[in-house]
């Protein structure tokens, strides 16, 4: 008889691997002593967490001797060999492979373990670098006996003390702990008489912080309570959140057998509820009330918008059933992904997410066009639709309300979204709206909303920002400036000059050659003609090169005068154009503030000579008569249009909000 009382004999690389190697998480640890602690038929079990020491206490049935060296200290003890339930509670026993304890050694250097059952104490302590050393030979490991006095607590049941722990610990632990140990375990809870509490606070199921997220959850309920189980997942959401709860059917038939499977999937309101100290974007798989994978929804491989939203947990004993075989693996954390029970549960969940996508979509369409509404003059333009046109802008408020982008960006493409729709209502095309998928219905109205990408509906307020200029530049009429204003004006708005030249391009050479040409034509004006000249530009819109000479508005400049200037530009500008081998139309335009010739006018000769000017590609504009043409131009477009000032609130109120 050996003069050792406890004894432990462990092959090295087997410690190494499902010991020091097996977790990397102290509530991974922990988890591993709760199970035991609920296979024990514990009622109770107590954490403390102090700085540089760690001691789980339960009540449960507790070790002699016996169980000590023959259960504990002996890895790879089949704990179900004797029986699949625990003794009194009859509950399912979590362990199954005998090597959860090896799990300490991840975060501690030594375990202390403290033990009563029927009034029979022990005491003793593994030190991992004294186990090492005994390993290495192929020695028995003797654990070293401590003095049974340091069994504090009375009745039977369990401690376990962790000391020299490999990382520090802080008072954040807890809190951290507390969460964690409640999303590993769903059986936790006076209801299953099972109560874990870290320094002297109740873990209780709110810690979890999992339903208080969730818009929508689907329901996978037990049989036998069904009612039961939905009030109970009820009471956890948040119910001025909750949009939708539907039961799902939970039942997987494999050769011939039937399973059930139990728990929720839930979807959150926006992606970033879902950030969280570790991932929660993620499907949990729970056996025997223990977290037995942390995420089977990342192997789903699915990459639609509504997978971000996603979030559960699913219980699905029968992938851990005492006369199957066992397919958790080493890790206790995963298991073999080619077996068929495994398989069958994939093929189960992705059918259910089937369901779960579309009845999302719906719910996210109808939040859509309610969060859409929430800006008053978007609902007013809502409240005007009327029909199949009230279906389009309801998929195309929930298509824009499933993407994953904060309130700001949402907000602007409600604003590219109405007016991709006017665009596409206006040329009776909705249905091309509808086709285009949630995925891609950002990156399209983001272009197809651009102001100057959506003809008649953008060009409303187009039109508004050209008569606000005409009306600024009428006001100034009065103090003598007109001619400054139009020189400031012109070269950014040559529509004023015609509404078909939208805007400029630029063309660098051509533009300096012009240049040349102008200062050698004004060393050859008289002063009088200089005095006349407020200034000359060279432009290109609609593939045509444009001379513009802007005249002094209170100077009246003779016909002759004009000629003679305007032969010279065309000379120059045929010369310039030979030289840069272009083909392009010019066009010469002269903006007169008083009328031609002044007092001296005469109909005939004006005639003549506009006739002349036709043939040198030349054409006389006045300040007033620009203006006022453009004013009844865009005037008469609102006239017509007035049903697109609806819409033009409603931009101006979505950029301005």
């Amino acid at each position: 008889m050996s003069e050792h009382k406890f004894q432990m004999s462990i092959d090295l690389q087997v410690l190494k691997h499902l010991g020091l190697y097996l977790y990397s998480n102290t509530s991974a640890v922990l988890s591993e002593v709760v199970a035991n602690a609920w296979d024990a038929d514990a009622t109770e079990v107590a954490i403390e967490i102090g700085e540089d020491v760690i001691s789980i206490t339960d009540n449960g049935i507790g070790m002699n001797l016996s169980d000590i060296n023959g259960k504990y200290l002996a890895v790879g003890y089949q704990k179900r060999a004797e029986s699949g339930l625990s003794s009194i509670f009859h509950r399912p026993v979590m362990g199954r492979k005998g090597i959860g304890k090896l799990s300490l050694f991840s975060i501690a250097c030594i375990v202390e373990v403290y033990s009563r059952k029927e009034g029979e104490l022990n005491a003793f302590k593994i030190d991992i670098e004294s186990l090492e050393e005994a390993v290495k030979t192929n020695e028995t490991y003797y654990p070293t006996e401590l003095s049974i006095e340091n069994v504090d607590f009375t009745g039977d049941g369990t401690k376990i003390i962790l000391r020299k722990l490999k990382k520090k610990r802080t008072a954040a632990l807890a809190t951290y702990l507390r969460q964690r140990l409640a999303r590993r375990f769903s059986i936790i809870g006076a209801k299953n008489k099972f109560e874990v509490s870290i320094n002297g606070e109740k873990v209780t199921i709110s810690d979890r912080n999992y339903l208080s997220k969730a818009q929508c959850v689907w329901v996978f309920p037990p049989e036998d309570d069904a009612d039961g189980f939905k009030e109970d997942l009820k009471r956890q959401t948040k119910q001025d959140k909750l949009k939708l709860m539907k039961e799902l059917p939970s039942s997987i038939v494999l050769h011939g057998d039937t399973y059930s499977v139990t728990g929720w999937i839930a979807t959150c309101s926006e992606p970033k509820e879902l950030d969280d100290d570790e991932k929660l974007n993620r499907i949990v798989v729970m056996v025997r009330g223990k977290m037995a994978k942390e995420d089977i929804f990342s192997s789903i491989g699915t990459t639609a918008l509504y997978s971000k939203y996603v979030f559960g947990e699913l219980s699905a004993d029968f992938l851990d059933l005492d006369d199957e075989m066992d397919i958790t693996t080493s890790s206790r954390q995963d298991f073999f992904e080619d077996d068929d029970r495994y398989v069958a549960l994939k093929e189960f969940i992705k059918g259910s997410l089937s369901k779960v996508r579309s009845d999302w979509e719906e719910v996210r369409g109808t939040n859509g066009v309610a969060e859409a509404c929430e800006y008053v003059v978007v609902k007013d333009w809502y409240s005007e639709l009327k029909g199949d046109d009230r279906k389009s802008a309801k998929k195309l408020f929930g298509k824009i309300n499933q993407l994953t982008v904060e309130k700001e960006e949402k907000r602007e493409l409600f604003k590219h979204g109405i007016l991709a729709f006017e665009s596409f209502k206006l040329k009776n095309e909705l249905s091309q709206l509808e086709q285009i998928s949630a995925e891609n219905i950002a990156a399209f109205i983001e272009v197809a909303g651009r102001l100057d990408n959506i003809e008649a509906t953008m060009y409303y307020q187009i039109v508004q920002e050209r008569l606000a200029i005409i009306k600024k530049m009428q006001d100034v009429v009065s103090d003598g400036s007109l001619e400054k204003v139009i020189q400031d004006h012109l070269s950014k708005n040559l529509w004023l000059l015609d509404p078909s030249w939208d805007r400029g391009t630029e063309a660098p050479i051509v533009e300096q050659a012009f240049r040349t040409q102008f200062k050698a034509m004004e060393a050859e004006l008289t002063r009088e003609e200089l005095d006349a000249r407020l200034d000359i530009h060279y432009k290109k819109a609609s593939n045509k090169h444009l001379i513009i000479e802007l005249k002094k508005g209170d100077r009246t400049v003779k016909s002759r005068e004009i000629l003679t200037q305007v032969q010279k530009y065309f000379s120059a500008t045929e010369k310039i154009m030979s030289k840069l081998s272009q083909t392009e139309p010019f066009e010469i335009i002269v903006l007169l503030g008083k009328r031609i010739d002044g007092k001296e006018y005469n109909e005939n000769v004006f005639q003549r000579t506009r006739q002349a000017l036709e043939a040198y590609q030349c054409r006389i504009m006045y300040y007033d008569e620009l203006l006022r043409n453009a004013q009844n131009l865009y005037s008469d477009f609102l006239e017509r249009n007035k049903n697109l000032s609806t819409l033009n609130d409603v931009i101006n109120e979505l950029e301005m909000d």
